[in-house]
C-alpha cells in the first residue's frame, strides 16, 4: 500500500496519518498472518523507528474501532491483529505453534439463513478453529 492510500485511509475514517500510524500499518501489510502488538513493536524497532510498546497498542486498538485491524484473541491470551483488506478471513489455529492458517468462509449462506429465520440484521461473525498443525503432530 502507497503512503498516499495510508492516509487516504486514515483520513477516510477520520484519523490523523502520523509516522507510528504508518509504521504500525506497513508491519501489519507485510505480514503474512496476523501478529501481536509485541510482534509488531519489534519489527518497527528492528526498522530502526523508535516507538513505545504504548503507542502500538493505542494504535492497533484505534484502528480496530474503525474497521481497518481485525483482532483475534488467541487461547494464549495474545491477541493478534491483521488488517482488513476486504476479503472476509477466518483462520485454523494451532494451539501448540499459534501459527494461523486463512480459511475460506464456509457460513456465508448460513448467516444470510438465519438472519431471515430470525429477523436479525446480522451485522458480522467470526469462526476460529483450533487444532494442532502437522509440525507439532510430529513432535
Amino acid at each position: 500500500m502507497d503512503d498516499k492510500r495510508k492516509v487516504n485511509i486514515l483520513a477516510g475514517k477520520g484519523c490523523k496519518n502520523t509516522k507510528s500510524r504508518e509504521a504500525v500499518i506497513n508491519v501489519l501489510e507485510a505480514a503474512d498472518t496476523p501478529v501481536s502488538a509485541e510482534e509488531i513493536f519489534v519489527r518497527i524497532i528492528e526498522s530502526g523507528f523508535s516507538i513505545n510498546i504504548s503507542t502500538v497498542y493505542r494504535t492497533l486498538e484505534l484502528l480496530e474501532s474503525k474497521g481497518l485491524v481485525a483482532k483475534t484473541m488467541m487461547k494464549d491470551g495474545r491477541a493478534r491483529f491483521e488488517l482488513v483488506r476486504g476479503e472476509h478471513r477466518h483462520h485454523l489455529i494451532c494451539t501448540g505453534c499459534m501459527k494461523m492458517v486463512p480459511i475460506d468462509c464456509p457460513i456465508e449462506a448460513l448467516e444470510r439463513d438465519v438472519g431471515r429465520k430470525t429477523r436479525f440484521d446480522i451485522t458480522g461473525h467470526k469462526l476460529e478453529l483450533y487444532g494442532i498443525c502437522p509440525e507439532c503432530k510430529e513432535e
